[in-house]
């Protein structure tokens, strides 16, 4: 089974906080590149949930993921035209679960022992890419550390 760590950047229509706040109400994750659309088709499970880290914030929110992947022309117009940059690739439909409030800090640093990357600069490469994805083990350690 596989879950996954998705990463909010900033915009130019909006901050990273903004762009995340606005997926979650619409109840949908955007997919920015090719390259998480084709990796979320290839390892998406039924059983599969999502983590938010915005950057600048921390890790924020957990959802479950309800759908495959959808086209953007799935979204109703208005939605498709508010969400462009974060829907270029497709969406899946979530159900947000939790919310936490943490830092960069202590996210950077729960990853970088959860996820065993020492090096913060190949951490930093990698949340760079927009989405991680994550074991059962790593994803269930992680919210234990959040809600710790």
């Amino acid at each position: 089974m596989s879950h996954f760590l998705f990463i909010a950047g900033a915009l130019r229509e909006r901050s990273s906080q903004a762009s995340a706040e606005s997926q979650l109400a619409r109840e949908l994750w955007g997919l920015r590149t090719a390259l998480i659309r084709d990796n979320l088709r290839a390892y998406l499970t039924p059983e599969s949930c999502g983590l938010v880290y915005v950057l600048k914030q921390g890790i924020c929110a957990g959802f479950s993921i309800l759908s495959g992947v959808l086209p953007p022309e799935e979204l109703d117009e208005f939605v498709r035209d508010e969400l462009r940059a974060e829907t270029a690739y497709g969406f899946v439909r979530v159900k947000p679960m939790v919310a936490w409030q943490s830092t960069p800090e202590a996210s950077q640093r729960l990853l970088t022992r959860v996820l065993a990357i020492p090096d913060h600069a190949e951490l930093t490469r990698r949340l760079a890419l927009g989405m991680h994805r994550l074991t059962q083990e790593q994803y269930d350690a992680i919210v234990r550390g959040l809600a710790a």
